[in-house]
């Protein structure tokens, strides 16, 4: 490997992590933007994953989340105790 080739690759690398940083940023604003219009950040970002997400992988995380629910159904445990 030559000089050459190493310093094409370090400028390449340098420049898709300073794309990295600015995307960073900018996706920090945005969350800041939905927190200050009273947007459920947390919630904001897990469907945001869930959008990105692999079908197969999101549909065996709704599969989870349904036995999650029946699991806490069976133990009385429901949004309503949760909110008291």
């Amino acid at each position: 490997m030559t000089n050459t080739q190493i310093t094409a690759y370090a400028e390449e690398l340098a420049g898709k992590l300073t794309s990295i940083a600015s995307l960073q940023s900018e996706a920090k604003d945005l969350i800041n933007s939905a927190k200050d219009a009273g947007v459920n950040v947390r919630a904001l970002r897990k469907v945001a994953r869930e959008m990105v997400m692999d079908s197969e992988k999101r549909a065996k995380l709704y599969e989870d989340e349904g036995q999650l629910e029946m699991f806490r159904a069976e133990l009385g445990l429901t949004l309503r105790e949760a909110a008291e």
